[in-house]
């Protein structure tokens, strides 16, 4: 029954595809893929104006990679259960609803984000399995550079309209709360419009072959741990200065306005080159030299901001955060092209993304606890750094031209 009503939804995709009516799919594609990462942006610029004490600091920075990680699998078992055109939906619902009850003080601070985080966890395994059901195969470059702009469209307006919205809302600790529930507009905006793709919900099923593909171990494939590895590190690295970036800034003498406008600026260069690179990887057979222009760019720009004068900050920013936009980008690509069906693919991205972020959920923990031992910037930074060399180093075989 289950493989009837997978044909049935592929049949369905492809009499969508030929009469034309795509459009509504890519804006719902578009909108969900910008809700992804406005509840992580929206609260660093605004972390000094909420007063919270240090552990709850640590924990609306460290919580989101933890439950990223242990909720992915979730997003596998929905998208068997329901498809992924409904498991999305619901993964929406659960974002909205948590932005919104961030609006009412710390401790809904916490509940609402680790609710959204829930939400983002299946949309991150839901969303390259979507892509290879719904897509053709050579529009996945594409798609998957599309996704990590919109990605990256998101990451740039929650992090230039926080502090703004705050601003008007009344620059109080009330006001910074109640900003933050106001992002749940857009992702109500996203649920509406994704409505119409639930026709195509039938449970995904299982494609011919599938069976065979469900015994390969992953965890046994050196492959799949190369691209977790290069998963894990970029998004280590990534959330490291979503959460910390401003507060940088600041404790090296910048007002909090000028702090916002370089994260804000690497926000936009992140969403550059989460579109440029997967794109452009995409046109090769072997990703492994736009891995290590990856690495180079959060090296360098990681460096830049250690060590280079204060009046070059903003030449860094955007050297890093177009490294971390083409990280994620790259790895989720990598997820579809190294995968040979969109079981395999969901299960890929469900093993890169639970082991992932958990490796990049000890990284704003580390980094706090050091700033806060250290009373310095400089070992933290040093520490980011040192990974990005490790991640050099192990993480290449990822890029080469084969499927698991």
């Amino acid at each position: 029954m289950n493989e009837v009503s997978g044909s049935n939804t592929r049949t369905a995709a492809a009499t969508q595809a030929r009469s034309g009516q795509l459009w509504p799919l890519w804006l719902g594609f578009i909108l969900v893929s910008l809700n992804m990462r406005l509840i992580f942006t929206t609260v660093g610029p605004l972390l000094a104006e909420f007063h919270l004490s240090f552990s709850s600091t640590l924990m609306v920075t460290t919580l989101p990679l933890v439950l990223l990680s242990v909720f992915s699998i979730t997003g596998v078992k929905l998208r068997q259960r329901f498809g992924e055109e409904r498991a999305l939906f619901l993964a929406l619902a659960l974002l909205c609803l948590g932005c919104a009850v961030r609006g009412m003080g710390e401790m809904m601070l916490l509940v609402g984000t680790a609710i959204g985080s829930i939400g983002i966890a299946i949309m991150n395994v839901i969303m390259p399995a979507l892509a290879r059901k719904r897509f053709q195969p050579r529009q996945m470059g594409s798609v998957m550079g599309i996704y990590a702009l919109m990605l990256g469209v998101g990451a740039v307006i929650g992090a230039s309209g926080a502090f703004p919205l705050y601003l008007a809302l009344g620059a109080n600790e009330p006001a910074a709360y109640q900003s933050l529930a106001l992002w749940a507009l857009p992702a109500l905006l996203a649920m509406l419009i994704w409505l119409p793709q639930l026709r195509y919900a039938a449970a995904a099923g299982l494609a011919p072959g599938a069976q065979a593909g469900e015994r390969v171990n992953l965890y046994r494939q050196p492959v799949a741990w190369s691209v977790t590895l290069f998963f894990g590190l970029q998004v280590l690295n990534l959330y490291v200065f979503l959460a910390w970036m401003p507060t940088i800034f600041i404790s090296r003498g910048s007002t909090p306005e000028a702090a916002a406008l370089l994260f804000s600026a690497s926000q936009f260069s992140l969403m550059i080159g989460g579109f440029l690179v997967p794109f452009f990887a995409a046109r090769a057979a072997d990703q492994r030299g736009f891995m290590v222009l990856t690495i180079l760019l959060c090296l360098f720009g990681t460096l830049g901001i250690l060590y280079a004068p204060a009046n070059t900050a903003l030449v860094w920013v955007l050297l890093l955060g177009f490294g971390q936009g083409a990280g994620p980008g790259l790895g989720t690509y990598l997820f579809v092209v190294r995968s040979a069906s969109g079981e395999s693919a969901a299960r890929l991205s469900a093993m890169a993304q639970s082991a992932g972020y958990l490796i990049a959920g000890l990284g704003p923990l580390l980094v706090g606890y050091l700033w806060t031992f250290s009373g310095s910037w400089d070992l933290p930074l040093l520490l980011v750094a040192g990974l990005l060399v490790v991640e050099l180093l192990v993480c290449l075989p990822a890029g080469k031209n084969q499927r698991i």
